[in-house]
């Protein structure tokens, strides 16, 4: 988080509501995720993360997991390098417990529950939206931990084209085109081409290492856009997304392979006054991802995820001060493939009201929904938080919120390992923060206490999914200071993620921290990172522990002329060894170069 959000998050919370228009002369960061509006982020009683363009520009992210590395709260597994499959645990939950949406749009796996992170490239990405803490009450199912909306709509609509072309170790090379501007004076559009290829690495280590393999990986990607202000009130959008490459990956000691591809096709009509903002968006969604060994293409299995979903949204002013959101959520989710399940399909419809009330010095967000489901019924959540500005420099928050994830296809009805007893998971979350903004120093603390009841884990040495109780606290802290020509970002975070047998939760580190500088002179920057992961298991018992390690990236981008850029990224900058799980390896020193050029 910058220090430019941190001082807009300590902005007087009695300031005019900006739901329906934002002052072009403001300075307040506008977000979305929040509670499925726009609104200042300084509005906002939540653990809040934004991760800009120039953000991802300047450390030059080639992926998602580059992108959220950094940020508080955040632990990442990862079994290898680019495109080999990628968890992400938000505030020691499971990686399934986050709510992933892309535009908005929920894009978790039916069948397996999570998100790959690795599968999204950050050519595409305009910004990144982390809210972390439950968020159920808003959006439903999933958002335990946390919620990590992708977002590839652009802030500005200024025109602008941009050619890049990159090449690394290990035969990386990527290729993008950026176009975004206006068609007309009532049509803008965006269009984004990318593609990387990398030949990859041997991921395995121990008595595996001796393979000789290599676990390559490559991605096609299209993002296209198209916007139109048919009258003062009345807008409609349009917006595709596209995905189709593969990835090798060990199973079981043998070199597999993943074909994947994904799409999204969205339509919204929008309906906006000065009282009343009302949407209207239909959207699919379609994963499918076939797995087989390189040696034998004939022996696949095949998952396939289809999601339709219809949401209504209705965003209004009653008072100056205060905004409501009422709308109405419908989504059908089917799987498909190879695998047989008992129940392939199950249709979601909810109702779901939210109120954000400012007073002076107070600001009141209270959430509540209702979620009626064909496979585990009737489901309400709720929260509350309350956030008071001490000083001009000082605010502090507290909240509470209820959430809850439905069992996946795979967790009920996977053959062999399936359970179809298993409940919904539940959790009760509790978080309070205070933020200081000061001439030389933003900083924020905050704690949090969640109980989970029904927690779905795979243990060893069946491998079939049980309920049980987990309970996770943590303390995190995040500070931006220059130090003369040296910008500063630090994250420190503790927490104590255990389940009720008294185990900690596997590939869950008790000990985080990090810390970014950044030069900057005129036409170069350059940016050396630093992330340290304690302690932690690899499995569920806690049989395997995995050590503790520190990597360093550095990244630098000069200006050669205002339209011609190059730039440069080593990753694991002193070849460290070390692993983010069992018998895998993580990525050894890797460099990138890239130029881009705008017209």
């Amino acid at each position: 988080m910058k220090k430019t959000l941190l001082a807009v998050a300590l902005a007087p919370l009695c300031l005019p509501s900006q739901v329906f228009a934002a002052d072009e002369s403001s300075n307040d960061i506008m977000v979305v995720t929040a509670n499925r509006f726009e609104q200042p982020a300084g509005n906002v009683l939540a653990s809040l993360d934004i991760v800009t363009r120039d953000d991802i520009q300047q450390v030059q992210a080639k992926s998602l997991v580059d992108v959220i590395r950094y940020l508080p709260g955040v632990q990442i597994d990862q079994s290898g390098g680019r495109g080999q499959k990628t968890s992400v645990f938000i505030r020691g939950s499971e990686s399934s417990q986050t709510l992933v949406l892309l535009d908005g749009v929920r894009i978790n796996s039916a069948t397996a529950g999570g998100f790959d992170f690795s599968g999204i490239p950050a050519a595409v990405i305009e910004r990144v939206e982390l809210i972390r803490g439950p968020r159920a009450a808003i959006y439903g199912a999933d958002a335990i931990g946390g919620v990590i909306n992708i977002i590839t709509i652009p802030d500005s609509y200024d025109i602008q084209h941009e050619l890049t072309a990159g090449v690394g170790g290990e035969g990386y090379y990527q290729g993008a085109w950026r176009s975004v501007g206006q068609i007309d004076n009532k049509t803008v559009g965006q269009i984004t081409l990318n593609t990387e290829y990398t030949d990859g690495y041997n991921i395995k280590a121990g008595s595996l290492a001796d393979s000789g393999d290599d676990y390559g990986y490559e991605t096609k990607d299209l993002v296209a856009r198209l916007e139109r202000q048919f009258t003062d009130t009345l807008s409609a959008n349009v917006s595709v997304l596209y995905n189709d490459g593969y990835s090798q990956y060990d199973s079981y000691g043998a070199l597999s392979r993943a074909d994947f591809n994904a799409y999204q096709l969205s339509a919204e009509g929008v309906y906006a006054s000065s009282f009343l903002r009302s949407s209207l968006r239909f959207s699919k969604y379609k994963n499918d991802t076939t797995n087989y060994p390189e040696s034998k293409s004939s022996a696949s299995s095949r998952f396939i995820t289809y999601r339709e979903s219809i949401n209504w949204l209705n965003t209004f002013e009653p008072l100056s001060g205060w905004v409501m959101s009422a709308g109405l959520d419908y989504e059908n989710e089917e799987v498909g493939g190879s695998t047989s399940y008992t129940d392939d399909s199950r249709i979601n419809k909810a109702a779901f009201v939210t109120s954000t009330l400012s007073l002076n010095q107070f600001t009141v967000d209270a959430s509540l929904r209702h979620d009626d489901n064909e496979s585990y019924g009737d489901h309400n959540t709720w929260s509350l938080a309350l956030g008071w500005q001490i000083a001009d420099e000082l605010r502090t928050y507290a909240s509470y919120g209820t959430a809850f994830k439905a069992p996946t296809f795979n967790d009920l009805y996977y053959p062999g390992s399936g359970n179809p007893n298993l409940t919904p998971q539940e959790s009760e979350s509790s978080e309070v923060g205070i933020l200081g903004s000061h001439e030389l120093l933003s900083w924020r603390l905050s704690a949090y206490d969640s109980e989970i009841d029904n927690m779905i884990i795979y243990y060893p040495p069946t491998w079939v999914p049980e309920n049980v109780n987990a309970k996770i606290k943590g303390i995190e802290f995040d500070a931006q200071f220059d130090t003369w020509f040296i910008s500063h970002d630090v994250v420190l975070g503790y927490a104590d993620p255990k389940d009720t047998k008294g185990n900690q939760l596997a590939r869950r580190a008790k000990e985080t921290a990090s810390w970014k500088g950044t030069y900057q002179r005129d036409v170069w920057n350059a940016t050396l990172g630093m992330r340290y992961q304690g302690e932690r298991y690899s499995d569920p018992s806690n049989l395997e522990r995995l050590p503790s390690y520190v990597a360093w990236e550095v990244a630098t981008n000069y200006d050669v002329t205002e339209q011609w850029k190059v730039s440069g990224r080593i990753d694991n900058l002193f070849d460290k060894d070390y692993s983010t799980g069992t018998d895998y390896k993580a990525q050894g020193r890797i460099w990138y170069l890239q130029t881009a050029y705008q017209f």
